[in-house]
């Protein structure tokens, strides 16, 4: 696990600027966090981020975007973070960014990348791969395709 901390990056601001997609997820919090959603980026072809504290909002043009909230900074959350990403069969890479550290609207970057180890489950044998904007399952004949 890498971590850097920083006000909010370029990277994070060009994501907030986005609707979910292939490539970004926004969570309002670290409930909304699943093994699921790390399974989705590191079984897709680009992996993504996920971005906690963060929550969609529809913009003057019907766009929807995030907007930070902010959420729990803390060591356990991190942990938390880590735990899951170590509950997935294999386990999924992780690194994990402080953006807008110091204020009260602190939130979790994730990157996650394509995996190596293709295909990735959780522990409960959930194979899922990232669509557009949201987790998709991953039928048993695609597991099943030649890479």
């Amino acid at each position: 696990m890498n971590e850097i901390t920083q006000s909010i990056s370029e990277k994070a601001n060009q994501l907030l600027n986005k609707e979910e997609g292939f490539d970004v997820d926004f969570k309002r919090d670290m409930k909304g966090l699943k093994p699921e959603d790390l399974v989705s980026f590191a079984n897709s072809p680009l992996g993504g981020t996920i971005l906690v504290g963060v929550d969609e909002y529809t913009d003057e043009h019907g766009q929807q975007r995030g907007k930070v909230y902010g959420c729990v900074i803390s060591d356990r959350e991190k942990l938390a973070i880590l735990g899951k990403a170590s509950e997935c069969r294999p386990p999924v890479d992780v690194e994990i960014f402080v953006e807008n550290e110091g204020t009260a609207k602190a939130f979790y970057r994730i990157e996650i990348p394509s995996g190596q180890y293709k295909p990735y489950c959780t522990n409960k044998g959930l194979y899922q791969i990232r669509g557009d904007g949201r987790n998709n399952p991953i039928t048993p004949e695609k597991l099943l395709e030649p890479v």
